[in-house]
């Protein structure tokens, strides 16, 4: 039975010539997870708050003043958000997002 490095190596070796960056994308989601728990229920309430009031992404980026690529991030849960775009969801959605995160 192989070893898991070799296993890796095996996959690596033998994947098509397209790169994969999987491995970069694992490590950087290990090394933030402090904070990206945190990140996912926001963008989890954020969701719910887009369905209630039946609103795009793009129209809460125009309403909160960002790209729509940016929003689409943020619901992905790996965007870390300031404090100013915080309170700017939470004013434009009507819901406490930091209270239902901690709570």
């Amino acid at each position: 039975m192989k070893t898991t490095a070799e296993q890796i190596a095996f996959l690596e070796e033998h994947s098509s010539k397209k790169s994969s960056n999987w491995r970069e994308k694992a490590e950087w989601r290990k090394a933030n997870s402090d904070w990206l728990c945190y990140s996912r229920k926001i963008a989890i309430v954020v969701a719910m708050s887009l369905e209630e009031l039946n609103m795009s992404q793009k129209q809460l980026a125009q309403l909160i003043g960002c790209s729509p690529q940016y929003v689409s991030r943020l619901l992905k849960g790996e965007e870390n958000l300031t404090l100013e775009t915080l309170c700017k969801l939470e004013r434009v959605l009507n819901v406490p997002i930091l209270q239902k995160v901690f709570a």
